[in-house]
């Protein structure tokens, strides 16, 4: 990070006296919690703002800016573009990734999380989730247009996916995982708002559902914790279906590229959607 950038987070958070990286994530920016001289500690965020990750960070800013009170997020107490960076400071979060195995005691808390997203989105520029889905559709089709008789009955399902079921006004964070969930005793933060947008309010806990399959759920149980979610109810039995079947295929697209560590995650989000797939099929 260029001195001037570094020397601007730190009139905002005091002198720096210690610094832990966080673990590597999928983008390429700094992350990093910082402790001052008064023992204060901080996460900071930042990224160049030629990088390809960097409207990410954009995205997140605007977000956290239009985040309510009422939202279990730590707050972005600063941020600032400086030396072509773009610099976020937030309140440190305390807790640790949560549990999503069956029986854990952070599921309780995880699914009032997840209820508590769900409002109406306050940030007027909020992209569409249909972005992020047609993202989704365009690799599934990928897939489907490759020697892979395996998937072809996917087709259809991803066929019928009708984008307008996704589109609405919640605010949604789009990318619920153990990662951007911590928690602790009593409650469950979400972090990481850079995939922020606007959509059906069912999307948020369908996207869960994968994770939790994941964790160990059979994808009757992970259905299950979903109920707990009231928006859940107004999810479209087709639409589950076929964007289930859309990020199986997505997912396994991605698990063809990028860091070892990365594709292993991403093949088992695969095989966590298929099997969703095939029990929704029957």
């Amino acid at each position: 990070m260029p001195d001037p950038a570094r020397a601007a987070i730190e009139e905002q958070t005091g002198p720096v006296v210690c610094i832990r990286s966080a673990e590597a994530g999928l983008t390429s920016g700094i992350a990093a919690h910082v402790t001052t001289t008064e023992g204060a500690v901080f996460f900071v965020k930042a990224a160049p703002s030629a990088a390809p990750i960097a409207p990410h960070y954009v995205r997140e800013r605007a977000a956290n800016q239009a985040l309510p009170t009422g939202i279990p997020a730590p707050r972005m107490v600063w941020a600032d573009d400086v030396a072509d960076w773009h610099l976020l400071v937030f309140e440190h979060a305390p807790g640790r990734e949560a549990n999503l195995t069956p029986g854990s005691p952070h599921l309780p808390f995880v699914v009032g999380a997840v209820h508590s997203i769900g409002i109406p989105c306050l940030w007027p520029g909020a992209p569409s989730v249909t972005v992020k889905v047609s993202a989704l559709l365009r690799a599934a089709e990928e897939v489907l247009a490759g020697p892979r008789p395996e998937v072809a009955h996917y087709g259809p399902l991803v066929k019928a996916l009708d984008l307008d079921d996704l589109t609405g006004t919640t605010l949604l964070h789009a990318d619920l995982h153990t990662g951007n969930l911590l928690a602790d005793d009593d409650r469950c933060l979400v972090v990481d708002w850079s995939m922020t947008c606007q959509g059906a309010a069912w999307v948020d806990i369908a996207l869960l559902v994968p994770r939790l399959i994941d964790a160990g759920h059979t994808p009757a149980g992970a259905e299950r914790v979903a109920a707990q979610v009231p928006a859940w109810g107004s999810a479209p039995v087709d639409a589950v279906t076929a964007l289930a079947a859309t990020r199986a295929l997505f997912a396994a697209r991605l698990a063809e590229v990028g860091p070892a560590h990365l594709r292993a995650k991403r093949a088992r989000t695969a095989t966590a959607c298929r099997a969703w797939v095939e029990y929704r099929t029957g």
